[in-house]
């Protein structure tokens, strides 16, 4: 088998500037503004507005859920009512007990 004839001087500077220019290529394609690290932290950043996202759609549904048992549910109205506004039915003993910390002087 014959081997081939060296490339000539002229060849050798194209194939190191063909090299180079891959390089160059290569390090934009990974690091550039367009480039994979540009692409991972995007990624990261639609998995984190995914997040929050979902935890407000949660809120929303529980939102939703009060505000419609509060429209539909008078057991329910009642209950919030006395716990928010410290309401008691006529003949009802109330007996509350005052649990602070001590003021120091």
């Amino acid at each position: 088998m014959r081997y081939l004839p060296p490339p000539s001087r002229n060849f050798k500077g194209v194939l190191a500037g063909a090299a180079v220019a891959l390089l160059v290529c290569a390090f934009f394609a990974v690091f550039g503004s367009g480039g994979v690290m540009h692409l991972r932290k995007l990624q990261e950043q639609q998995a984190e507005a995914e997040m929050a996202a979902y935890s407000l759609a949660l809120n929303n549904q529980k939102v939703r859920d009060h505000v419609h048992r509060l429209e539909h549910d008078d057991v329910y109205l009642e209950k919030m009512a006395r716990e928010r506004l410290g309401w008691i039915k006529p003949g009802e003993l109330v007996y509350r007990t005052d649990i602070r910390e001590p003021r120091s002087r």
